[in-house]
Parts: structure tokens; C-alpha cells; sequence
């Protein structure tokens, strides 16, 4: 009998230590995530005169798309 509750101790002793792993791992996840949060805020604050050219660029395409495309349902 001793050697099946030594066997279960060993168990249970093994599934703690794995536990702790795995804890270990998730905690470690999300200081990862705020490191690379905090590289893409950094990154957005240097190009925050860029935003300002993004929009322009759209509007361009956008124009560009619509007057493509915009003598389709016009010539039927």
C-alpha cells in the first residue's frame, strides 16, 4: 500500500511542478504583450504627422476607384 501512495505523492508532486510551469508561462505572456503594446504606441507617436498624409491617400484612391468604375451604370 505505502507504494502506491509514494507513486501518487510522486503524482501529485509532478503535476504541482508542471502547474508551476505553466504558470510561469502565462504570467511571462502578458508583460510580452504589453512590451510590444507599448513599441506599436511608440511607433504611432512618431509617425502622428503621417496619419494626417494616410487620409489624403485614401481619398485619392477612393477617387480614383469611383471614376473607374462610375461610367458603368452611366452608359447603360
Amino acid at each position: 500500500m505505502k507504494v502506491i501512495g509514494m507513486t501518487n505523492d510522486t503524482g501529485t508532486r509532478d503535476r504541482v511542478i508542471r502547474l508551476q510551469v505553466k504558470l510561469e508561462h502565462v504570467t511571462a505572456q502578458p508583460s510580452d504583450a504589453q512590451t510590444k503594446v507599448n513599441a506599436m504606441h511608440d511607433l504611432l507617436m512618431q509617425a502622428r504627422g503621417v496619419r494626417w498624409m494616410i487620409l489624403p491617400a485614401m481619398a485619392g484612391f477612393l477617387a480614383s476607384f469611383i471614376t473607374k468604375y462610375l461610367h458603368l451604370p452611366l452608359s447603360k
